[in-house]
């Protein structure tokens, strides 16, 4: 909800005002109010509101000096002024200090609502362009920017969330303002997630105004929302944001709608178990150990989630491998929606074909080779032949060839397009607005249809098929 300073010398008029504002447009309440503008001046120096309405004429310092003050301190803070006097020069007075909007006296109710209406449209465009920015920072750990988000928020009890972007990459401030019912929205998007914060007047009620938020969301989309939430400390704004993408993780494999601690007892058991698993899994891959018996282990442990948690467990599981492993692509087959045992047995079958397919660790390559590999590494987006590095490396192509195949265990060409081909998908992932284009001259190729189509070859799929899918097994 959005706060507004009222000023205005009729106590009759700064009551009325007061008392009415949200019945006008729900989304403003009446924060403070002040007689004159010096009052206001007072009150602006110690508390954050979103826009002030004044009266024109007032003892002390008025409503145009009181706004020219408020346009030294801030070029684009919406004022509404109110005024019994139809003059010209008040009005263009008002106009060259960029005022929202200047209503006359007595108010019309209708053009009052239309106007408060329209001001929070602006201020939600402000809080978008100011907002994105501050919470980036500040959840990078800016110092400056936490401190600036911590006014902002005005010392309100405040949470973090952090919601599966599939849901809502189409979702906007606005939409966002709805589903929270009115408690200021602060929002920023990342690559996989949007950041969300949350205020409410009690901290014993921001557990309830969170889940509420998400609930709206859910009903709004007609799909299910995945959410990791925090309270929020400005201060701490970067811990909070790894302690909410850790819980989202985690609602996103076990299949749960919205964490936020203190966790119930079956989640935090859920959580170790997956943890467990997890751990196993990656220590495996590393080690190139997925063994018969660790398969049977991981399939055993998967029948220990309750039903409607082992399909998105195992699901959650496999995507941590499903793109590169030491080189090889994996598509699996798709995960079936039956019971737990179907599950597990599914499973079981796509942990079998990482043990098989996953390459054995390359041997340690000779000099020659290593020199060749390295230099491989670091000029790949160059138009490298095998005579040209083997002129570099004076040896005939020939006998490099020979050696590069039997130390590396591939030729001299398919380790040169994996190169190109695992950092064309890195690009890929790492900026979603980054051209196909520009991806294929960073690799090496001159042709961008002739990219697309080697990256089809190997990978099975387009260019921007690889990204959709990518970010859609993140979220």
């Amino acid at each position: 909800m959005y706060r507004a300073l009222i000023v205005e010398d009729e106590d009759i008029m700064r009551d009325y005002l007061a008392e009415n504002l949200h019945s006008f447009c729900p989304a403003w309440m009446a924060a403070a109010t002040a007689a004159d503008g010096m009052e206001a001046v007072e009150r602006m120096a110690h508390e954050r509101f979103d826009a002030v309405i004044t009266d024109i004429r007032m003892p002390a310092l008025d409503g145009l000096a009181l706004s020219r003050y408020i346009r030294s301190q801030d070029a684009d803070m919406p004022i509404l002024i109110l005024s019994g006097y139809d003059a010209f020069d008040y009005a263009r007075s008002a106009m060259r200090l960029n005022v929202f909007d200047y209503l006359l006296k007595p108010l019309n109710e209708q053009e009052l609502s239309a106007a408060l209406y329209a001001m929070a449209a602006q201020v939600d465009a402000r809080r978008e362009h100011m907002g994105s920015d501050l919470l980036l920072r500040a959840l990078s750990g800016d110092a400056d920017a936490s401190e600036a988000l911590s006014a902002m928020l005005n010392a309100q009890p405040s949470a973090l969330l952090l919601i599966a972007q599939a849901v809502t990459e189409a979702q906007s401030v606005d939409s966002l303002y709805q589903a929270s019912a009115g408690h200021g929205v602060l929002s920023t998007r990342l690559s996989d997630a949007i950041v969300v914060c949350l205020t409410a007047s009690d901290a014993l009620i921001l557990p309830t105004v969170a889940l509420r938020a998400i609930e709206r969301l859910a009903l709004k989309h007609s799909a299910p929302v995945r959410c990791g939430c925090v309270v929020l400390s400005p201060s701490r704004a970067k811990e909070a944001y790894a302690e909410a993408s850790d819980l989202l993780m985690y609602a996103q494999a076990l299949d749960i709608p919205f964490l936020m601690e203190p966790l119930q007892h079956e989640q935090r058991t859920a959580i170790q178990k997956l943890n467990t698993m997890q751990t196993l899994l990656h220590q495996a891959l590393a080690e190139h150990t997925l063994t018969d018996e660790r398969c049977a282990i991981l399939s055993k442990a998967l029948l220990e989630f309750s039903p409607h948690q082992a399909r998105s467990v195992a699901a959650a599981l496999l995507a941590e491998t499903s793109g590169t492993v030491d080189g090889t692509h994996f598509d699996f087959p798709a995960l079936p929606d039956a019971s737990p045992e179907a599950v597990a047995n599914w499973f079981a079958s796509a942990l079998q074909r990482l043990r098989k397919e996953l390459s054995p660790p390359e041997a340690v390559p000779g000099q020659l080779v290593r020199r060749a590999r390295d230099f491989l590494r670091a000029n790949f987006a160059q138009s490298i032949s095998l005579s040209s590095l083997a002129d570099q490396l004076q040896v005939t192509p020939a006998y490099l060839s020979a050696q590069f195949h039997r130390e590396m265990n591939c030729s001299y060409s398919q380790y040169l397009l994996r190169l190109r081909m695992e950092e064309a998908a890195r690009k890929l992932l790492e900026d979603a607005d980054v051209k196909v284009h520009d991806v294929s001259r960073a690799v090496g190729f001159v042709s961008p249809k002739h990219f697309s189509h080697v990256f089809r070859e190997y990978y099975q799929m387009t260019p921007k098929d690889y990204r959709d899918r990518s970010a859609n097994r993140i979220s």
